[in-house]
């Protein structure tokens, strides 16, 4: 039993240079055949040869412009798909730059936020601190004066208890 895929034909496909050195040697033993099988005189054969010369300088020009031209677009295409790719790193930079910087900004922010509301806790624990100081002179204040009184009354009790 024969597979399919063993009847369909099969290509192969080979990559080379440009042709051109082929294209010469063939051009040129083309000519050397010609002049070896070929019934003319010289002068005829010498102008054959000028021609034939002249026929593979001018195909070999227009094969060199081919290249030139190929190479040249390829050049361009590929100058141009590196000038995209450039253009959207500088894009992509620029977009991160701004994230950045927005970043920058939002921590600046909140740290200015964080230390405004340290800073008035810091002021209400002071204001809190002294009130309670205050109070505490104050109560201080009362409490003295209230021992002075009791400290003159037992100094009157004990000196009327001695003069007794």
């Amino acid at each position: 039993m024969t597979d399919r895929r063993d009847e369909a034909p099969y290509v192969i496909v080979e990559k080379r240079g440009s042709g051109l050195g082929a294209f010469l040697g063939g051009a040129i033993a083309g000519a050397l055949v010609a002049l070896l099988y070929t019934p003319r005189t010289g002068e005829e054969t010498k102008q054959e040869i000028r021609e034939g010369l002249l026929r593979l300088r001018e195909d070999a020009d227009s094969r060199f412009g081919q290249l030139r031209s190929e190479v040249e677009e390829r050049y361009d295409r590929v100058r141009e798909e590196v000038g995209e790719r450039i253009e959207l790193a500088r894009g992509d930079v620029k977009h991160r730059k701004v994230q950045a910087e927005e970043a920058v900004k939002a921590g600046r922010e909140a740290a200015r936020k964080a230390r405004e509301d340290l800073e008035k806790r810091v002021a209400e624990s002071k204001d809190s601190y002294r009130k309670s100081i205050d109070e505490l002179a104050d109560t201080a204040e009362v409490d003295v004066e209230e021992v002075k009184k009791a400290a003159r009354h037992v100094k009157e009790a004990v000196t009327e208890a001695l003069e007794d």
